[in-house]
């Protein structure tokens, strides 16, 4: 398979997740905004998020994943994490 055609198909994988993870937004949109409990919302997703974060880190460390590695996912994680804080903080 040439470059070309490599690029190609991991375009096409890369849609394809961001058709998938645009139709789940909506989906939580969803369910956040019609949920009668928003603080209790929030609360859970701030406590999931900060497991979820604390998950990564262990797995990183259990696979000798390099730190900088972590460090940097870590962080994009965290900024999706807190994107979506703000969209609950304004439910």
């Amino acid at each position: 398979m040439d470059i070309e055609s490599r690029l190609e198909v991991l375009e096409q994988n890369l849609m394809e997740r961001l058709a998938a993870e645009i139709a789940q937004d909506a989906v939580l949109d969803a369910l956040i905004s019609t949920h009668p409990d928003q603080r209790a919302v929030r609360n859970a997703y701030l406590a999931i998020a900060a497991h979820r974060l604390m998950q990564f880190g262990d797995l990183g460390f259990e696979q000798n994943t390099p730190a900088k590695s972590i460090a940097d996912v870590s962080g994009l994680l965290r900024e999706q994490f807190d994107a979506w804080g703000r969209k609950l903080a304004a439910s």
